[in-house]
């Protein structure tokens, strides 16, 4: 899809009713975004709000709910449920009845503790057969077609410019579930064995495709306790076993079926509301591939790739860019997030030139991260920023 560039601002729900959503919009007017990607699906947290003009100053938000009604007739095994503060769920409708910035609806699926909690049959099973209550698992039938209905409703609801997906794989093991806790060294080689999935819908599709899918998990099972017996010595290179032929057809199973619920989704939406996706939670994008993301292909079947390059340095995030564009037809495809501040870009210093890298490169898409989690300065800053790097561009 062709359109002006993006200029977008990350940004929650609660953020933009703190300051009422006609004041948000002058304000991100002023700083040279055309764009809003607020969340409209989202899981649990603990973020401090550093401008914030009412309480809390601390906010836990309401677990794995919508930011929109969703239309329960649409939903079958699964059902999503609405935040419980009605104002929140005016945001949405405001932003687009306004209509001064473009809105894109930041859609997290597989990542939810309330849903994993309430459908525990729905969610990964590690190697040990250990339910991970935060992951749903999207080889199951029921998440499938939760995460298709929950992108249908919202936008059919809602005239949104994009639809941007978060986590629509397996997550990693370790993304910082609450009181994540450990005392013993886990290597990357480790905590990849222990995100893979072997729940029921996982092993029947690896059989189907004639991976032996059970001697798999026993040596799986095996690796990961022998790391563990031996305080998990990380090895100077990556380990043989990730040449292991069912692994790796295991591992394409996985990205096949990533693929195919993206591929579902730009299908069943609206085709005036384009779709990104966000292939990974990790850094950097070639990890991507662990929660079942294939570049390529993803690139084929969604309108852009929205990549976080969220990198200690300018060079770091322009190195990770060079790495996805080989993977990718055309650095257009790519919408670039960058985290104008800590922990990224040294604290900020260098955004200006993790911008004009990123542009050198061909991508001219930037959205950044995130409006209520930034203190005032930095997105003054980010402002200032953005009248220097694209003065270029109208």
């Amino acid at each position: 899809m062709n359109s002006a560039a993006y200029r977008s601002l990350y940004v929650y729900a609660w953020d933009i009713a703190d300051v009422g959503v006609t004041q948000f919009i002058d304000e991100a007017l002023s700083m040279g975004i055309t764009d809003v990607s607020v969340a409209t699906a989202y899981h649990a947290g603990k973020f401090i709000r550093p401008h914030a003009k009412q309480p809390p100053r601390v906010i836990f938000p309401e677990d794995g709910v919508t930011y929109f009604k969703p239309d329960l007739a649409r939903y079958a095994d699964l059902q999503p449920q609405a935040h419980s503060d009605e104002k929140l769920l005016n945001v949405i409708p405001a932003l687009l009845a306004d209509g001064r910035l473009r809105v894109h609806g930041w859609t997290v699926l597989q990542h939810n503790t309330r849903m994993g909690t309430a459908y525990p049959n729905a969610t990964v099973k590690n190697a040990f057969g250990d339910s991970y209550v935060y992951s749903l698992c999207p080889m199951q039938n029921a998440v499938f077609d939760y995460a298709l209905q929950l992108c249908v409703d919202l936008t059919t609801q809602h005239p949104l410019h994009s639809l941007i997906l978060e986590t629509p794989g397996w997550l990693p093991y370790a993304h910082g579930y609450h009181h994540e806790f450990a005392q013993i060294n886990t290597s990357p080689d480790v905590e990849i064995l222990l995100g893979l999935c072997f729940c029921d819908a996982c092993t029947t599709a690896a059989k189907e495709k004639h991976i032996a899918i059970d001697a798999l998990q026993q040596r799986v099972q095996s690796a990961i306790q022998s790391a563990f017996d031996q305080e998990c010595v990380t090895p100077a290179k990556r380990s043989d076993f990730f040449t292991d032929a069912d692994l790796l057809a295991f591992v394409s199973l996985r990205q096949d079926r990533v693929t195919e619920l993206v591929r579902a989704i730009r299908q069943a939406i609206p085709a005036t509301c384009a779709l990104a996706v966000i292939p990974t939670v990790q850094r950097p994008t070639s990890a991507c591939w662990t929660e079942g993301s294939h570049l390529h292909d993803l690139a084929q079947v969604a309108d852009y790739l929205e990549i976080p390059f969220y990198e200690k340095t300018a060079q770091a995030a322009i190195n990770d860019a060079i790495e996805c564009l080989a993977h990718v037809p055309s650095p257009h495809k790519i919408r670039a997030i960058l985290r104008p501040g800590l922990p990224d870009l040294d604290q900020g210093k260098e955004l200006a030139a993790a911008i004009k890298g990123l542009r050198q490169q061909g991508i001219r898409d930037f959205a950044f991260y995130n409006y209520g989690l930034l203190p005032q300065s930095q997105l003054t800053h980010l402002a200032n920023t953005l009248t220097q790097e694209f003065s270029d561009v109208t």
